[in-house]
């Protein structure tokens, strides 16, 4: 017999938490897996030169003159998610869906989660998860900027 004294037993809001994060994540490595591939592919559907780009990265260029480089003009007016959706349906589009997928994915596990906390009546978890939310889509948004 095994002795389960030890067992401690998860909140149901973290084992949600956790299995939207799981697929969230199998889902988002599946695509960064093949979007190269697709890349490969069609490289004519690709948003920037990757060659352009590796050669000005490798050449010790600053930010602003590798995007020069790879053809693109980042001024105030750029914006990567006007970017992004503008070319949702092409090989590198399908590329950044992954990237994005994978670098929100507690985004989408903090909604199933938060709805446990309600349901559970535990709104002080409630409120910080919707917090965490606010600041994840800020910083997603360009308004927080976290790396400095």
């Amino acid at each position: 017999m095994e002795n389960n004294k030890n067992h401690v037993e998860l909140h149901k809001a973290q084992l949600v938490y956790g299995d939207m994060i799981h697929w969230l994540t199998i889902v988002s490595c599946i695509i960064a897996l093949f979007a190269p591939v697709f890349c490969l592919m069609f490289p004519k559907s690709n948003i920037l030169n990757p060659g352009l780009v590796f050669e000005a990265i490798f050449d010790g260029k600053k930010t602003a003159q590798i995007w020069q480089a790879a053809g693109i003009s980042v001024d105030e007016n750029w914006s990567f998610w006007k970017s992004f959706f503008d070319n949702f349906f092409t090989a590198e589009g399908f590329a950044i869906l992954g990237i994005v997928a994978g670098c929100s994915v507690t985004l989408w596990g903090l909604i199933p989660a938060i709805g446990v906390f309600f349901k559970k009546k535990e709104y002080l978890y409630v409120g910080i998860s919707i917090f965490v939310m606010a600041l994840i889509i800020l910083a997603m948004s360009g308004i927080l900027a976290m790396g400095g």
